[in-house]
């Protein structure tokens, strides 16, 4: 008769090899065989073979594998986190959010951090800002004290990102001063990434309470930093913006001008990537204006190019 102990071998063997459907197969019958003697060692072996199953995409079987470890060990917070793994692959929103809302209520610290990031994020995703703000105000709240202060600055930077967009900017001002205060003077990559993107959400800001021009200034500025460091989205939010208030001031020639400058700096540092992540932009740009009023700009946007290319 086969051990448990030589399926778990035989799994933890496939896994280091990939061969996952092997390794999920061997976790289910060591599961199986350890189920009526070592119910605990029996969930955490079809705890394994449920996420190898979502690690291969196959949904049904780690949904059908997660049941049987719920069967030995009920609804405690360690199966409640990974059901709310497995109903992430849910199209219906409200069951993924339900998943994760059980995680908060019950899981540990870690866990409950982790639950209130996700529900954070899914709210984001669906637009609804104020919700994502106030989870991401609790985690802020919970996390414990030696947490790193980029980590926390993270956090700050995204409740300013959704009291933005709730149009709430004198909060989202202050969440950002919290972040920078928590920044060294100087830093690694990360560190300056970081500010980077706290500059370049104060040029939003700036846009978004009807300060074009300040919020052209700051944005360019980002803009430079973003260049010195090779920090590429920060680069690209920056010249959006950038262009956003050359359109909005009818300065068209400009705001194409950003456009194309910027897909080709990020040509030259990632090749055709880098065009791709600036095209849409100018497709939506040539749409806005229609064919006419677009060609009056491009125009005029080569004699521009023609002049100052040319011998002086």
């Amino acid at each position: 008769m086969i051990e448990p102990e030589s399926l778990l071998q035989e799994a933890i063997a496939a896994l280091n090899e990939s061969d996952y459907a092997t390794a999920g197969e061997r976790f289910e019958r060591a599961a199986e065989l350890l189920a009526v003697r070592r119910p605990d060692d029996a969930v955490a072996a079809f705890e394994s073979a449920t996420r190898l199953a979502l690690m291969r995409g196959d949904v049904a079987t780690a949904a059908a594998t997660l049941d049987r470890a719920r069967a030995l060990g009920g609804d405690n917070a360690r199966i409640l986190r990974l059901a709310a793994e497995v109903a992430d692959v849910d199209p219906d929103i409200n069951v993924r959010r339900a998943a994760w809302q059980a995680v908060a209520r019950s899981g540990d610290a870690t866990q409950r951090h982790q639950a209130l990031l996700r529900l954070a994020d899914l709210s984001r995703n669906q637009k609804e800002h104020a919700q994502s703000a106030v989870y991401f105000s609790e985690v802020v709240r919970n996390l414990p004290q030696e947490t790193a202060p980029h980590v926390r600055a993270e956090l700050y930077l995204e409740i300013a990102s959704a009291r933005t967009a709730t149009g709430e900017l004198d909060i989202a001002l202050a969440a950002l001063d919290d972040a920078d205060q928590l920044l060294p003077a100087t830093g690694d990559d990360k560190t300056e990434t970081l500010r980077n993107r706290i500059a370049g959400q104060r040029a939003v800001i700036a846009f978004g309470s009807g300060d074009p021009e300040g919020a052209l200034r700051a944005a360019n500025a980002v803009r430079d930093r973003a260049v010195q460091t090779d920090d590429v989205m920060t680069y690209l939010g920056a010249a959006a913006l950038i262009a956003m208030v050359h359109e909005q001031e009818k300065r068209l020639v400009d705001a194409y001008d950003t456009y194309i400058r910027a897909r080709e700096s990020l040509a030259q540092l990632l090749g055709e990537d880098g065009k791709r992540l600036v095209s849409p932009a100018i497709e939506m740009f040539e749409a806005r204006l229609g064919p006419d009023e677009f060609a009056v700009v491009w125009n005029e946007w080569v004699a521009r190019r023609r002049a100052a290319l040319a011998p002086r």
